[in-house]
């Protein structure tokens, strides 16, 4: 059996495109003859286990080159699953961006110096596991050349001409490839009909594969 190599991406090609094309779509201030104030908000949308922060940051490493001040990061829900506070997640993305701020200082005073700080700068900023609209709101740079990414459960009601990019399972191909990473290539090109029926048991989830597979290659005559 074979080890996933870490940091591994499989599939998704269609979604990728799509969200690479939304970047340059006329947004309602450019119908409406105004120029955007604020960076345009991509997001992606799935349950957990669907693979959807692996696409978020795969997106990030391709655009990277198009951010020249840089990919800041920030998980809003904690692994208990309560939402971060706003003032928190903008305190540590100033602290990511070298940019001091004023001990005690709220919620609103900390978003704004956080857009202070965003502003005129072209960064791609990506907000994993976001809980409300609120939140991305609250941290959105009014910054037009910058980038937004939103990693969600759903769709983010509230949050301006946005359109979510939903994830069902990967593709069969991408899928039954995942599975090899771990349980052997032999053993797929061995029992075809048995990666393709694991593949719809999972519903080509990616976490589900990657458990079923290291599962296989703990079990190399499963």
């Amino acid at each position: 059996a074979t080890a996933a190599a870490p940091g591994a991406f499989y599939g998704r090609r269609r979604e990728l495109q799509a969200l690479r094309s939304d970047i340059g779509r006329a947004g309602l201030d450019t119908i409406s003859g105004r120029k955007a104030p604020r960076s345009r908000v991509l997001l992606i949308a799935g349950r957990p286990g669907s693979g959807r922060s692996a696409l978020a940051e795969e997106l990030a490493r391709r655009l990277a080159k198009d951010y020249p001040d840089g990919v800041l990061r920030a998980r809003l829900t904690e692994p208990g699953g309560e939402p971060v506070p706003v003032g928190r997640a903008a305190r540590e993305l100033l602290g990511a961006l070298g940019a001091g701020s004023v001990p005690g200082a709220g919620e609103d005073e900390l978003s704004q110096a956080l857009r202070t700080a965003l502003h005129q700068r072209r960064v791609l900023l990506l907000l994993d596991d976001a809980a409300s609209a609120e939140q991305v709101d609250a941290l959105l740079p009014d910054a037009p050349d910058s980038l937004l990414v939103a990693v969600a459960r759903g769709p983010l009601t509230g949050v301006p001409d946005v359109r979510p990019c939903t994830l069902g399972g990967l593709d069969k191909g991408a899928a039954v490839e995942l599975i090899g990473r771990y349980a052997g290539s032999t053993r797929i090109t061995c029992d075809p009909v048995s990666a393709d029926s694991v593949v719809e048991e999972c519903g080509g989830q990616p976490a589900a594969l990657v458990l079923i597979g290291g599962w296989l290659a703990a079990r190399p005559k499963a």
